[in-house]
């Protein structure tokens, strides 16, 4: 088996201090370009590759953020996921994923994990089990007692943490507002989890727009289910009956579920029934009939967030809350039935 190159090795194959070789490899010190081009050709025709364990033991730093989210096949996850990593990069930190699943236990097995790893940080995308108000505490405790640094994206607890967030009163404000104007009063709505942040503000910003023109939002019309395909179908099928001209979903793919349910009864949207989403995920631009929905600015939140979680990391000031505005993408899926 062959011996592991170590940057002794190299030091020596070259005839130049340990130093020296240390401090290019790990892109440091003011050394001249031809030396630094040098050492770096000899370790990589030597095979040398970097022991982040060992640097990790001597620095008391990973450089490594754990990252945990609730599901992974929802692509506004996944491409979050996606530009967080792109962007921690060129701050000089690998990422760990977690996927909990919306369940609680694995978020509390993944935060010990990566405790036990010894990583940074933590970007926390909470389970809707975690987010229930008899849970926070117990997760609270879990995650004073591990004493990483970390940050909460979208789904946060009232604390000390900093949090990065999408302003979801106004978003649901506004596409209430823009349903109103089309005519529509007899308005449905599919929640995700009350426990998350994201559907408590989302629906305060539809009664809010409501309240505004004097209408009530009837319970019967708020269906309150989980952020997939299933929950849109199970809400379509009781809002519908109902007589509703339009279906607000909190996320886009409650909104896929709603269109394969509205085809199925051979109805057309926005013909027979309006529909709006909220995240503006890939799909909704290429769909037949293409949804009107909610653009969060993913690559901007992943954007803060990093620069949020690297601050807090090396102890420089960081914002407590950032809160990013929300677009109204209108396509296809609504009808004025004003006129």
């Amino acid at each position: 088996m062959q011996k592991k190159v170590t940057i002794k090795n190299v030091a020596e194959q070259l005839g130049l201090s340990v130093t020296t070789v240390s401090l290019v490899l790990n892109n440091k010190g003011d050394i001249p370009e031809c030396t630094r081009s040098r050492i770096k050709q000899v370790a990589e025709d030597m095979g040398y590759r970097p022991d982040y364990m060992a640097r990790s033991l001597v620095t008391g730093k990973s450089h490594i953020v754990g990252v945990l989210i609730p599901d992974i096949s929802n692509q506004f996850f996944a491409e979050t996921v996606r530009y967080l990593q792109i962007e921690l990069n060129h701050y000089g930190y690998d990422i760990i994923l977690c996927n909990s699943e919306e369940r609680m236990d694995n978020d509390i097995k993944y935060i010990e994990w990566l405790s036990g790893r010894r990583v940074d940080g933590l970007v926390l995308t909470l389970s809707a089990q975690s987010m229930q108000k008899e849970n926070r505490e117990k997760m609270q405790r879990v995650l004073d007692g591990v004493k990483i640094p970390y940050v909460f994206l979208d789904r946060y607890y009232q604390s000390d943490a900093p949090k990065i967030l999408v302003d979801n009163v106004d978003g649901g404000y506004r596409v209430t507002k823009y349903l109103l104007d089309c005519g529509h009063t007899n308005i449905g709505v599919i929640t995700g989890p009350m426990s998350l942040n994201s559907s408590a503000n989302r629906l305060e910003g539809v009664q809010k727009a409501m309240a505004e023109r004097g209408i009530a939002l009837s319970e019967e019309n708020v269906v309150n289910l989980a952020y997939d395909m299933d929950s849109g179908r199970l809400g379509a099928e009781k809002l519908i009956p109902r007589g509703v001209t339009a279906i607000f979903c909190f996320n886009d793919l409650q909104a896929y579920g709603v269109f394969a349910y509205v085809n199925e009864l051979g109805l057309s949207v926005p013909n027979d029934v309006s529909i709006v989403g909220f995240d503006d995920i890939f799909y909704c631009s290429i769909l037949e009939t293409k949804l009107t929905t909610v653009r969060q600015h993913i690559r901007q939140m992943a954007l803060e967030t990093c620069k949020v979680v690297v601050n807090l990391l090396e102890n420089k000031p960081c914002q407590q809350e950032v809160k990013l505005e929300t677009e109204l993408i209108v396509r296809d899926s609504v009808k004025d039935i004003s006129k």
